[in-house]
């Protein structure tokens, strides 16, 4: 009874401390990525004029897509550390004295990581989708007001330079237009129109205007040519979509939510049908990455007695890493030989969970500590390297000492 009460006691304090390190984590590495979007974000506000609420609107929907990194990465990395924690400071040494079973480890851990599970596979089915929208919503807001044209004033665009005597914004109509063009070094174009109308294809941004009744002023540098055309009806075209920020506003496969892939996967060709049911099967696979590092990262973290929390960090991020690569690699080559998409989204995970278990057999006796060990010796092996982190020397060709052949019978 005591034991019980001492297990759950350690649950409980085992949690809120993986909690406080996850929330630390999750905060610091999406800031760290929003952190590059910020000098773009500067130049809408210092060059632009884009109010600062509409910054912290966009700032806030492309968080999303940096979440399906971050949320598996923290939870790697407060697990080892919080765990490596527990083995330095010999807590663990305790637990196991006390006879408790070392894979109660997993309970608080594993709690984490389903709460972790839950909030990846929201973000990636549903969050990321709505917020892909509502970020496109967004810029379309901010390109109504670049591009609304002011009457009385000299409007400039790249390139262009349009004044407009009346605007209707009731009707949609101009009168009074006058157009500078001089987009093409060679040629300086001027047109005057008694009234026309204007469109906005938000697709592409391309930025119409129908002219009636004027004239067409049109001046060859080169040849020193010049020619006056009167027209009837005219159509002049802008593209304005270097005024934004990100003037692709189709969604890719990975912001779709899964009733969107589906629907595209139908009318879908060739290797796009393949995309989209990769894509489908990953809205699944990357939050599960957390049941593959939480098998890993109990084993890892109280193997690792005297090498400190940087340490924790490190191994952390090379299993990242090594995950996201062999995802990429998986992907490249599910395309290139038509492998299933169920198997090319979850081989990872299978990989790096059957390292897991490798590991946590033995959790509980010296066996655990000896396989971590000899993974260890032979990365050093292949980096050139000892354990702790110092260049080997190379070998001389004498009998190893008995001490050596001990070790290495022990790891054997």
């Amino acid at each position: 009874m005591a034991r019980t009460r001492l297990v759950k006691k350690f649950h409980s304090y085992l949690f809120k401390e993986l909690l406080l390190f996850f929330i630390l984590s999750v905060s610091i590495f999406t800031f760290i990525f929003v952190l590059g979007r910020l000098g773009k974000m500067a130049d809408l506000v210092i060059n632009k004029g884009v109010n600062l609420k509409d910054i912290v609107l966009l700032l806030a929907y492309s968080s999303p897509p940096f979440l399906t990194f971050t949320l598996p990465m923290s939870f790697l990395l407060s697990s080892v550390v919080a765990l490596g924690r527990l083995s330095t400071e010999n807590e663990v040494l305790v637990l196991k004295a006390s006879g408790v079973n070392l894979r109660n480890l997993f309970v608080p851990v594993a709690m984490l990581g389903l709460v972790v599970f839950l909030a990846g596979f929201l973000n990636n089915a549903f969050l990321l989708s709505r917020s892909s929208d509502a970020l496109r919503q967004t810029l379309i807001n901010i390109g109504k007001r670049q591009f609304s044209i002011e009457e009385g004033v000299f409007n400039e665009f790249p390139g262009v330079v349009i004044f407009v005597d009346k605007v209707d914004s009731v009707k949609g109509s101009l009168a009074g237009i006058v157009i500078a063009d001089d987009r093409d070094e060679g040629v300086r174009q001027t047109l005057v129109s008694e009234k026309g109308s204007l469109n906005l294809d938000l697709n592409t941004f391309d930025l119409s205007f129908i002219l009636r009744n004027g004239t067409l002023h049109r001046w060859e540098r080169k040849s020193d040519a010049y020619q006056s055309i009167s027209f009837h009806d005219y159509d002049f075209h802008l593209n304005l979509s270097s005024l934004i920020p990100n003037p692709a506003l189709r969604k890719k496969p990975w912001e779709m939510d899964i009733k969107e892939l589906k629907k595209a996967f139908v009318t879908a060709k060739g290797e796009d049908k393949y995309d989209f049911i990769l894509e489908m099967y990953k809205k699944v696979s990357v939050p599960c990455s957390v049941v593959a590092f939480m098998l890993l990262t109990v084993p890892l973290g109280i193997g690792r007695r005297k090498e400190g929390k940087v340490s924790g960090v490190v191994y952390s991020l090379l299993i990242f890493i090594a995950y996201y690569f062999l995802s990429a690699l998986c992907d490249n080559t599910g395309k290139l030989y038509d492998v299933s998409p169920l198997l090319v989204a979850f081989t990872p995970n299978l990989v790096f969970s059957f390292a897991g278990i490798y590991l946590t057999a033995g959790l509980n006796d010296e066996d655990q500590r000896v396989k971590f060990d000899r993974l260890k010796r032979r990365w050093s092996r292949i980096n050139g390297t000892s354990a702790s982190g110092y260049p080997v020397a190379p070998p001389t060709g004498s009998p190893a000492s008995p001490s050596t052949r001990g070790r290495d019978g022990e790891g054997g």
